[in-house]
């Protein structure tokens, strides 16, 4: 599926964060500050101009927002400490390919 083109997505998704921050009635000083992030990488974030994963969900979360997070990931993904509660070991590596 075929979203269009990347610009225009990284703008929506600096729309909504930039809705909700207003929402909640924040500065994108108070939410740089609190995401551990520059205020001008929120602003590109919000511009839709580009920002790391990394700022995406540092901002994500200071908004409450770890749900959208979530979202990206597989409906049946179980988090890193629920794995870990279970006893299972996480794969170190991927196995090797076979030739033949």
């Amino acid at each position: 599926m075929v979203l269009g083109k990347i610009e225009d997505l990284l703008v929506d998704i600096g729309s909504m964060l930039k809705r909700e921050r207003l929402y909640r009635n924040l500065s994108q000083k108070v939410v740089s500050e609190r995401s551990g992030i520059s205020e001008s990488a929120l602003k590109n974030l919000e511009s839709g101009r580009g920002a790391s994963l990394t700022t995406f969900v540092q901002v994500c979360r200071t908004l409450g927002k770890d749900e959208w997070i979530m979202r990206l990931g597989p409906a049946d993904a179980v988090s890193i400490k629920d794995y870990a509660k279970r006893g299972n070991r996480p794969r170190m590596r991927a196995s090797s390919s076979k030739k033949g």
